[in-house]
Parts: C-alpha cells; sequence; structure tokens
C-alpha cells in the first residue's frame, strides 16, 4: 500500500501546483481584462466627445450652406439686372448702328457725315475696348 499513498500523494501535489498556475494565469487574465475594460471606458469617453463635435460641424455646416443657398438667391437678381443692360445696350447700339447708316446714305445731309463718322470711329473704339477689358478682368 505505500506505492498508492505516494502515488496519491504525487498526484494531491501535481493538482496542488496545477491549481496554483491555473490561479496565476486567472489572476493574469483578470488584470488584461480589467486593462481593457479601463481602456474601452476611456476610448467610449472619447468617442462620445468626437461625435458631439461632429455634429457640431455638421450644423455649423448647415448653417453655412443655407447661408450661401440665400446669398445666391439674392445675386440671382443682380445677373438678370445684368443680362438685362447687356440686352439694352445691344438693342441701342443697333438702333445707333442702323439710325449712323441712314444718316451715312442720305444725301440731303451733306454736313453730318464729319458727324457720323466720328460715331462710326467710336462705336469701333468700343468694338475693340470691350473684348480688351473683358479679357483684362480675366487676368
Amino acid at each position: 500500500m505505500t506505492f498508492v499513498h505516494i502515488g496519491i500523494f504525487i498526484t494531491a501535489v501535481s493538482f496542488a501546483l496545477v491549481s496554483i498556475f491555473l490561479a496565476k494565469i486567472l489572476l493574469r487574465v483578470s488584470g488584461v481584462i480589467q486593462s481593457v475594460g479601463q481602456t474601452v471606458s476611456g476610448v467610449e469617453s472619447k468617442l462620445d466627445k468626437t461625435i458631439e463635435a461632429l455634429e457640431n460641424s455638421l450644423v455649423e455646416t448647415n448653417a453655412t450652406a443655407l447661408d450661401v443657398e440665400v446669398k445666391l438667391q439674392a445675386l440671382d437678381s443682380v445677373f438678370h439686372t445684368i443680362k438685362h443692360v447687356g440686352d439694352t445696350s445691344s438693342l441701342l447700339s443697333e438702333e445707333l448702328e442702323t439710325t449712323t447708316e441712314k444718316y451715312n446714305k442720305d444725301a440731303s445731309l451733306p454736313r453730318i457725315r464729319p458727324f457720323v463718322r466720328i460715331i462710326q470711329l467710336t462705336e469701333f473704339t468700343l468694338g475693340l475696348l470691350r473684348p480688351w477689358k473683358r479679357g483684362k478682368r480675366a487676368l
């Protein structure tokens, strides 16, 4: 029976050693889990702050977009007015051209011919200056 008692004693000692190692491993795992829990809670608070800042940014972006939209709508009338001014100046220049041609062809108005030439030269000069000014503004 002594061998049986020695076998039981060795089994008990080995069970005690395995239990001690298992307890150490479980203690280390517990520390790791606790550390992960603290890290997750820190990440959670940082993520909440980030989401709040992102929501504020979205609100500001929305306000800016609405402001830009209102200002663009206000500029629509300015562009329509500029178009009407351009159309009117085009009609005026066409009428002036027709009138100068009529004076140029009318033989009963010989003294007006120098004035007609001056008007024609002015139209020619304005025709040259307009594209030049547009090109200068584009630069």
